[in-house]
């Protein structure tokens, strides 16, 4: 009963995360383009340093952009700051029910060396902390835009190198977006908010014309436009083992997070009316190189290990010992009450059939079983290997 409702935890919580993440993103997409869009009016406006007209929906539509203000505080102010607090708790909550929760399957490495689940948790509870804290820490101490970039796309990277350390591969990718996902929240909840309740406050006390809006929350929305790509790879990378179990899958995380800021670049070039499609073709290169890298052996000149004699017998016995007690009709593993994804591989002859799925999540990757719960070694991959080359036999 504990898994099942664990499950419906995990359903109801990814979809309101979805939904949340989507309204977030969408809002933040939306409100950069026409940041970028906007141009001088003409004639000029009072208090109106840009306009930008636009069509949708069977409507001709008229935005104006008042940067202190138009005189007066509007009744009705549409804010967007929910989106961003329901994305991050959703994304918690999440992290609680599946990383937490199953911390011995999804999020320790496995292996002698691996943190315990317990050890795991605390982990996870600290990156997350000390990303925001030192994120904020160093935006007070750099005062160059360009040099606190540099340096938050290589703790960024460490983060992700050295999350592969201490979680499982899906986990590291995990935390790398949540701490992207962190710094993004408390950015718009820390610094934006608070930015624009100031101002507020000085349009109510007639003091706006000598208000000091700052580059602080300019720099820090910045931050959150560039990070967005790379988070939502973040999310979506669980379902590509060949990602995150490569052995130099936090190479890859950086390229394809490289390419989504090259193609965010892109578009903020496009919407400011001077787009620039080399940014595209960096993009593209980015994610070619990230296919090379993670290129199977056989797709990069690498020879067959296959062998002309395989004992059946003994990889039938794998199959059973190590696979079989989750990917079963009727798993015999705790916390399993269906066979995950049912993907189920009981028999010699099933598991051929899906020889090039094993491969690629116990054999290239090391990804099956998580944690390695079910102690596979370094023999036993190879034995698999042999088996798959030789044609997956079963007899």
């Amino acid at each position: 009963m504990e898994s099942y409702i664990a499950e419906w935890l995990h359903l109801a919580l990814r979809w309101l995360h979805v939904v949340a993440a989507i309204t977030w993103v969408g809002s933040s997409f939306y409100f950069n383009r026409i940041d970028r869009s906007f141009r001088p009016p003409v004639p000029p406006v009072d208090r109106v340093s840009g306009q930008l007209w636009s069509i949708h929906g069977g409507a001709i539509y008229n935005y104006s952009r008042y940067p202190l203000g138009p005189g007066y505080v509007p009744d009705r102010l549409k804010w967007s700051k929910w989106e961003s607090l329901s994305t991050w708790v959703s994304g918690a909550c999440l992290l609680a029910v599946v990383y937490w929760w199953g911390a011995s399957i999804n999020l320790v490495a496995g292996g002698a060396d691996s943190l315990s689940p317990a050890q795991a948790v605390m982990a996870s509870i600290a990156s997350i902390v000390a990303a925001w804290v030192i994120y904020d820490i160093l935006c007070r101490v750099i005062p160059s835009d360009r040099m606190l970039s540099v340096v938050i796309a290589v703790l960024v990277s460490l983060s992700v190198w050295g999350f592969t350390f201490i979680f499982s591969g899906k986990a590291a990718y995990l935390h790398a977006g949540i701490v992207m996902a962190t710094i993004m929240a408390g950015n718009v909840w820390f610094v934006i908010l608070p930015g624009q309740n100031k101002m507020l406050q000085a349009i109510r006390d007639g003091t706006i014309d000598t208000f000091d809006v700052g580059a602080d929350a300019k720099r820090r929305n910045f931050h959150n436009n560039y990070l967005t790509l790379p988070v939502v790879f973040a999310m979506i990378a669980a379902h590509f083992p060949m990602t995150y179990g490569h052995h130099y899958g936090w190479v890859a995380f950086l390229l394809l997070s490289g390419a989504g800021v090259s193609i965010r670049h892109f578009f903020n070039t496009m919407h400011a009316g001077k787009a620039q499609p080399r940014w595209i073709v960096v993009g593209l290169a980015l994610g070619l190189a990230t296919m090379v890298l993670l290129a199977p052996a056989n797709l990069t000149g690498g020879t067959s290990a296959a062998t002309a004699s395989v004992d059946v017998a003994k990889v039938g016995a794998v199959i059973h010992t190590r696979c079989a007690v989750c990917h079963a009709p009727t798993p015999s593993m705790d916390g399993f009450t269906e066979a995950p994804k049912g993907f189920v591989i009981d028999t010699l002859d099933k598991a051929a059939r899906h020889a090039d799925q094993i491969r690629q999540m116990a054999v290239a990757t090391d990804v099956m079983p998580p944690g390695n719960l079910t102690e596979m070694t370094a023999d036993e991959r190879r034995l698999l290997a042999d088996w798959i080359a030789a044609g997956a036999p079963t007899k």
